[in-house]
């Protein structure tokens, strides 16, 4: 009976279709088919929104199906998924993801618990912790921002800090791990007891190991002094350096403030460009970000970064 309920609705199939031999076990309709969920498929990776009956039976469209029983017939009998085949549905995009403003001011975050002066304060009990992964270490200095003085005894935290984190933090800023500002959520248990803005100091390694074995804080705050790297550019713009000469260095960092909501930069520029065979090099060289500056104990003439070494060569080759 379906058969020849199939055989009545070809009938009156448009002439151009009526032709081909439609019955599944046809060749050519399984030939048919096949290229036509070939182009569903990759037609579906574009941005339909809607069923297209054309993909199947070309200047078919969906008011044709609906006005034509036979037609509508035929598309259930041979293609039952055309309506739902290839519809992509089109999903609000996703919210773009939240800044984090202390990224964004080269900060990051770091977690420590508070320590039991009683059951945690002696040399033993630091090993014991060493032991199970946690590193001992004290938070101390001032902020007056917050009206914290450093001689008052309440503002030195005993801390302790798991192993992993400072392990994470050492080995991605082995060079300037203590020249970083952190966040510091200091917490008594479950509970969150103050956050502070710090800077590693006073770490100490294990002499064969190479492990940190104690981590001390010195408190932060806009303004402070700050040690930042120095890095040189434009090397190969000097006479003296691009022919082997190199600077022997005096100073590796310099010490800058940074102005509140300035982000603190990962090191100093100092420009290469132009320097000569035993040429001394100062402050007037560095390239200070917006917002950073030298600090008061900066002095421009005695502040020496180092000395131009090299081969004479590359000073005479200058002046050709």
């Amino acid at each position: 009976s379906t058969s020849v309920q199939n055989r009545s609705s070809m009938a009156s199939l448009p002439s151009t279709a009526g032709r081909l031999m439609l019955c599944r076990n046809s060749p050519t309709l399984k030939q048919l088919i096949k290229s036509t969920n070939a182009s569903t498929r990759a037609y579906s990776s574009t941005s339909m929104s809607s069923a297209d009956p054309s993909r199947y039976m070309t200047g078919v469209t969906e008011a044709d199906i609906e006005s034509n029983p036979s037609l509508a017939a035929y598309f259930e009998a041979n293609f039952p998924d055309w309506k739902t085949e290839g519809v992509i549905v089109r999903e609000e995009p996703p919210p773009p993801p939240t800044v984090d403003p202390l990224e964004s001011l080269n900060i990051r975050r770091m977690r420590c618990e508070v320590r039991n002066r009683e059951t945690e304060g002696g040399s033993r009990a630091c090993v014991k912790m060493r032991h199970n992964k946690v590193i001992p270490g004290i938070l101390y200095g001032s902020d007056p921002t917050r009206n914290i003085v450093s001689v008052d005894h309440s503002s030195k935290v005993m801390v302790k800090t798991n192993w992993s984190d400072i392990f994470r933090e050492t080995e991605r800023f082995s060079n300037s791990f203590e020249r970083r500002v952190y966040q510091l959520s200091v917490y008594d248990g479950e509970e969150e007891v103050t956050t502070e803005m710090v800077t590693p100091r006073d770490v100490n390694w294990h002499p064969v190991k190479g492990q940190v074995f104690c981590v001390n804080y010195l408190r932060y705050y806009p303004g402070k002094p700050i040690s930042i790297p120095i890095k040189y550019i434009n090397e190969e713009e000097s006479p003296a350096m691009k022919r082997g000469g190199f600077i022997a260095a005096v100073s590796r960092v310099v010490e800058c403030t940074v102005e509140e909501g300035v982000p603190i930069p990962e090191y100093v520029e100092l420009e290469c460009t132009g320097a000569r065979l035993k040429e001394v090099i100062r402050t007037e060289r560095l390239i200070f970000p917006e917002g950073v500056k030298p600090s008061h104990r900066v002095d421009p003439k005695t502040f020496l970064v180092g000395t131009v070494f090299g081969r004479r060569g590359g000073d005479a080759g200058s002046d050709e």
